[in-house]
């Protein structure tokens, strides 16, 4: 390899396919070798620069970079990356003072975030340290989105998802649960300088024309 490999964009895409199959591109060697190394702490952090969710995703994640890893074409199984992220997450020490600490200058530039799951969070957790004034709106009495209302207990404890989430509420966010917005045309006439409609897709896509969907209605 030579040192002007590594300016290729292509370069890591070739080298490390772990990290490219991750929708974050997550470091994963990185924390892995501290995992290694018992420095979960600093494994966490590389993880939530990343994906924002260490806790939740070592829960959850549908995995996409162990099929790409390298281990699995040479030992037949890949690492356990998902669970090593959650190995992280449930060993680290307090991580409140690595992240970004408030208040922060302000800007002058003013965000709504509609709806208070995993996008409008991850928005709210890059724009506040900038000195972007957040304000989230969303019709349910928490934070978290998909995450609470569709992921069992069992699966993602609850105290998991209210400490991730709180790591970005923290950030002096202006939070406006049980708000739910009705008319988009209202906000816009607001005064915010930028909207972000992070809703998800909580209803499903209505097939009427597929066999035996009305039968199956009753109907």
């Amino acid at each position: 390899m030579k040192p002007t490999d590594i300016a290729d964009p292509e370069y890591f895409h070739k080298v490390i396919d772990c990290q490219w199959a991750c929708p974050a591109h997550t470091p994963v060697p990185e924390y892995i070798r501290l995992i290694a190394a018992g420095r979960y702490t600093e494994a966490y952090m590389i993880n939530w620069d990343s994906n924002v969710f260490p806790g939740i995703l070592g829960r959850t994640c549908d995995r996409p970079c162990e099929p790409a890893c390298r281990r699995g074409r040479v030992d037949e199984e890949p690492v356990a990356i998902c669970r090593l992220k959650r190995v992280a997450a449930d060993n680290r020490d307090d991580v409140i003072p690595y992240m970004p600490q408030g208040p922060f200058t302000p800007n002058g530039k003013k965000i709504a975030l509609i709806g208070a799951g995993p996008a409008s969070l991850t928005v709210a957790r890059d724009l506040a340290p900038l000195g972007y004034e957040i304000h989230l709106f969303d019709e349910q009495i928490k934070g978290g989105g998909f995450m609470r209302s569709q992921i069992p207990a069992f699966r993602l404890p609850e105290s998991v998802l209210e400490e991730e989430v709180d790591y970005i509420l923290r950030l002096g966010i202006h939070t406006h649960f049980k708000h739910y917005v009705s008319s988009m045309k209202a906000v816009l006439e607001q005064d915010y300088d930028a909207v972000f409609v992070g809703t998800g897709a909580p209803r499903g896509r209505d097939l009427p024309d597929l066999p035996g969907r009305q039968e199956g209605l009753g109907e």
